[in-house]
């Protein structure tokens, strides 16, 4: 199998995809994920129960379109919940609030005492950049709940949010080859890189979730639930653009009605605001 891997120039479906990740990181495959969530907090986990009451993959392409989860427990003391989010969306950081209390809410039931209360840690892998971290460089980012001027208190350890941005991970794998976080990121943006054969030969957890990756992009199921997955998330996209679009356009026509009002003349309008004449001649 793993000579065929070598050879096949056939491409291999996308792990961040959540048909493809979803029948990749499960029970069934528990070597595989602990090795992985292993990489992403960065220690070791000596017991970990998976929750397996979502289904494998779901039939319609635009059921919860973006987002990958995968929630599980480790060492009996913490809840872990992974998040892979593939299209940009507004309120990004509330709705990572909104993993975080729908989570942390589940460790304790009605009655039981706080100190039963298990920690929560939210990993956001995401196939963008946003704005909070544009300047930071590395694709990696901690968060918990401090206080303002003594960033050095922190109020609580039972909550924390790990980001992780793909755009940025393969300038942070050149940096350092051996950082099993960035590697298990090269994989899961695009296993199809000539990186990853070279990670193969170093991470034998990742040789054997290409293997797996292999054969899943040899199921015809999968592979075409896979591709409806892609085509859905293409079409959010533009729908995204499109509308983004729209209203940059509702704006300077705004402004240009404004101009008018001031008795600015239509040519300078135009330049001013990008928008055509046959518009402007509209106002």
């Amino acid at each position: 199998m793993e000579e065929n891997i070598q050879n096949e120039k056939k491409q291999l479906l996308k792990p961040k995809n959540d048909v493809v990740f979803q029948c990749l990181f499960n029970q069934e495959n528990e070597k595989i994920t602990k090795a992985f969530v292993e990489a992403l907090i960065g220690r070791k986990i000596n017991e970990i129960t998976i929750n397996e009451t979502k289904e494998l993959y779901r039939e319609k392409p635009d059921d919860k379109l973006g987002v990958l989860d995968l929630e599980l427990e480790i060492n009996n003391s913490e809840k872990v919940d992974v998040e892979v989010q593939l299209v940009e969306r507004e309120n990004f950081e509330e709705r990572l609030l909104y993993y975080f209390s729908k989570l942390y809410g589940s460790t304790i039931k009605i009655g039981e005492d706080y100190t039963k209360v298990k920690k929560v840690l939210i990993i956001a892998i995401i196939n963008y950049e946003i704005n909070l971290t544009k300047e930071i460089k590395e694709f990696e980012t901690r968060w918990k709940i401090q206080e303002t001027k003594n960033p050095q208190l922190v109020l609580t350890e039972e909550a924390e949010f790990i980001i992780l941005e793909l755009p940025k991970v393969r300038r942070e794998y050149e940096k350092n080859k051996d950082n099993a976080k960035a590697q298990w990121m090269m994989f899961l943006d695009d296993p199809n890189r000539e990186e990853v054969r070279e990670i193969m030969e170093k991470n034998e957890d990742i040789k054997e979730a290409v293997v797996k990756v292999h054969e899943m992009s040899e199921d015809e199921k999968i592979r075409r639930l896979a591709d409806l997955r892609e085509k859905a998330i293409m079409d959010e996209k533009a729908i995204s653009k499109a509308g983004y679009r729209r209203g940059m356009e509702q704006k300077q026509m705004q402004i240009a009605r404004k101009l008018k009002e001031m008795g600015m003349k239509d040519e300078d309008i135009e330049k001013a605001t990008g928008l055509s004449k046959e518009k402007i001649l509209k106002l």
